[in-house]
């Protein structure tokens, strides 16, 4: 009888140990883990801008006149050089002889006036001589004192002719340049009246029709080159010194992912004081598919680099601004490894430190729920 009551309190002792043992089972966590992934890390600040044309003009009439001839409609392309309208013309080169002949008459007159001074030269040096004759013939008393006066008078009148002949070709030389000013005003109208394309372009506006009269400045089309267009945005003065025209990367995206590269043409040299920002321009790559007037979205690379890196949910922060990550070591439990941050880009996170610690393995799902020395269980190692 006993033996029989010491049996059963053995099996009721083991059966208490089997109990306690269940309900003290280490607690472990199902995670998923990584290596570190090599990737390209991109700096990038979001924009908008608008798409402009590099080239473009409106054209205005620059004479007055009836619009004669207007070859271009909206929507055509025209070549560099081609006739694009023409302002009646028939009246301008009535105005371009006109001013010709003018020219011959004033030439004319030039010569004639020319012709006269060799003429009065000619009277005033016998002036001279019938003077310088008669003052001899007078100190011999062989001629009257009147007839030597009257030698006098008649070289002083043909001094002044010969002023007067001069005058006269003085005039007649600036009415001929007076003339040629005016032929050349009356060629200028005459080239003005047609107008031609200043570079490829499209015809985006007709602002008035064939045979309508135009005044001096009406704008008459408004061109732009669509094979040569830019995007202006305005930016944060604080990347102002990281923008380097020629050399800053832009990618053209379209529902975040880049279709297009180009780069920066043009920054601003200053920085507006209201603002705070700061004028770019990017050209656009033929293969954006973009046209004027869109609105489009681009990254500014600023910084670009391959580097090994994790997904950003399984860098974690702590005190002080400290970043760890927790890696598997060899007993399957959970340890924190000291991380330095580098650019944060599209869900991951560069690891500067990355190359002390390419062989662990690192918690990327279900890290939230551990702490250093955590028994682990991995659902599947990815590589």
């Amino acid at each position: 009888m006993r033996s029989t009551l010491i049996l059963a309190v053995l099996m009721l002792f083991a059966a208490g140990c089997k109990k306690a043992s269940s309900v003290y089972r280490e607690k472990t966590t199902r995670v998923r883990t990584a290596q570190l992934e090599k990737r390209v890390f991109q700096q990038r600040i979001p924009l908008q801008g608008t798409v402009q044309p590099v080239e473009f003009a409106v054209i205005s009439a620059k004479i007055s006149g009836t619009l004669e001839l207007l070859k271009a409609d909206e929507g055509d392309f025209v070549r560099k050089g081609s006739i694009l309208f023409s302002i009646d013309r028939q009246v301008l080169k009535n105005q371009v002889v006109v001013k010709k002949d003018e020219i011959k008459v004033r030439q004319a007159a030039l010569e004639s006036a020319k012709i006269a001074l060799k003429i009065a030269e000619i009277t005033r040096d016998q002036a001279l001589r019938d003077f310088e004759r008669a003052k001899n013939l007078s100190r011999n008393d062989a001629i009257s004192r009147s007839s030597v006066e009257s030698a006098e008078t008649d070289y002083k009148k043909a001094l002044m002719a010969v002023n007067t002949a001069n005058a006269e070709i003085s005039n007649a030389e600036a009415q001929l340049t007076q003339a040629q000013s005016n032929l050349a005003i009356a060629e200028k109208n005459l080239d003005d009246s047609t107008t031609v394309a200043p570079f490829d372009c499209v015809v985006f506006d007709k602002f008035v029709e064939e045979k309508e009269f135009v005044s001096t400045g009406k704008n008459i089309l408004r061109l732009e080159n669509i094979n040569s267009l830019e995007v202006v945005c305005f930016i944060s003065s604080v990347y102002y010194n990281q923008i380097i025209p020629g050399e800053t990367a832009v990618d053209f995206t379209v529902g975040g992912k880049a279709v297009a590269r180009s780069k920066v043409t043009y920054k601003a040299p200053g920085i507006d004081p209201e603002s705070r920002t700061f004028k770019i321009k990017i050209s656009v790559p033929k293969e954006a598919k973009l046209v004027s007037g869109m609105l489009c979205e681009l990254d500014i690379i600023l910084a670009e680099r391959e580097a090994y890196g994790l997904p950003e949910s399984a860098v974690l922060l702590r005190a002080e601004n400290r970043r760890i990550a927790f890696t598997v070591d060899p007993e399957k439990r959970a340890k924190s490894v000291n991380i330095t941050p580098g650019i944060i880009d599209s869900g991951y996170c560069e690891i500067l430190n990355g190359a002390e610690l390419l062989n662990e393995r690192f918690v990327i799902s279900g890290q939230t729920f551990i702490n250093n020395g955590s028994l682990l269980v991995e659902a599947g190692m990815e590589q």
